[in-house]
């Protein structure tokens, strides 16, 4: 394998609509406020939230492999570390620059959006190193699905809402748990595929804790929970038409019936794909009923 395309497989390309789907529905909430957007914030706001998505995943994929979580025999994607491909000290450089171009970019949205962007953008980058990384690290606590629920759902919509309309709207934070709740159900079908590896390595998540089957259920509830999101958008902003985005699960029905009964093999990581899609088209389905 190349050094490009391990590179690209170290991102995870595939998680990355866990990043752009709260900018683009944070985006719309703006536009049905102000009927008026900035291209440039947005545009800038995207590309922060795709480099700290990047980021993340580089810390999770070093962290993992220096900690010894990672294992010849995981059910997950390659990991670049763990399996030699990039040298240790490359991927750490790499989530070094992804962090530092993180907050280039954002260095205008700060003068826009002042002390409170300022200190959002801090929380985020702690955040996302914490997640994998220093002495506590969040997912090695049963911690993985709430920083998926909060940094990925409230935090990314209102921030990016914030930037484009300042104004602190309290419908805006629930509505961002929208996609808040699917990437908690990514970052929980994640922990469901390598239950037996995470309590091999004594990683504690919310499915070593519950067991298969209530991991199982927890999953499904995250993601039936993000339907009744698009009904109360529908309420508070007289858009009947966000109602749509309910429909978006639908086409995963397979998806959620593997969650539900499948067995706990590699097939999960197409659960892990199809949900991420699944938590795309919600954005911009909730984003389109806001709009028409």
């Amino acid at each position: 394998m190349s050094k490009f395309k391990a590179w690209i497989m170290a991102s995870r390309p595939k998680t990355l609509t866990a990043a752009s789907g709260p900018v683009i529905l944070g985006t719309a909430l703006a536009y049905n406020e102000t009927q008026n957007i900035s291209f440039i914030i947005f545009a800038l706001t995207l590309l922060a939230a795709l480099s700290m998505q990047v980021g993340t995943n580089l810390v999770n994929d070093y962290y993992d492999a220096i900690r010894g979580t990672d294992s010849d025999d995981r059910l997950g994607p390659t990991r670049v570390t763990q399996t030699g491909l990039i040298e240790p000290k490359k991927v750490k450089l790499g989530f070094i620059l992804c962090f530092l171009f993180a907050v280039l970019v954002s260095i205008y949205l700060m003068i826009i959006g002042g002390w409170t962007i300022i200190i959002m953008g801090i929380c985020c980058i702690l955040a996302a190193y914490c997640y994998t990384g220093g002495p506590f690290p969040l997912s090695h606590y049963a911690l993985g699905e709430v920083f998926a629920l909060i940094f990925f759902g409230p935090v990314a919509v209102w921030g990016t809402y914030y930037l484009q309309y300042q104004s602190l709207n309290l419908d805006i934070i629930i509505l961002g748990f929208g996609p808040g709740l699917i990437s908690a159900a990514i970052m929980s079908i994640n922990n469901l595929r390598d239950i037996k590896s995470d309590k091999r390595a004594s990683k504690v998540t919310i499915a070593t804790l519950l067991g298969a089957k209530y991991a199982r259920a927890f999953t499904l509830t995250l993601i039936l929970s993000s339907t009744f999101i698009p009904y109360y958008a529908a309420l508070k902003t007289d858009k009947t038409w966000a109602i749509i985005a309910t429909l978006s699960c639908y086409p995963f029905y397979r998806t959620w019936k593997h969650i539900a009964r499948g067995p706990i093999n590699s097939e999960l990581n197409n659960a892990l794909a199809n949900t991420g899609k699944y938590l795309f088209l919600y954005s911009i389905a909730l984003s389109i009923g806001l709009l028409i």
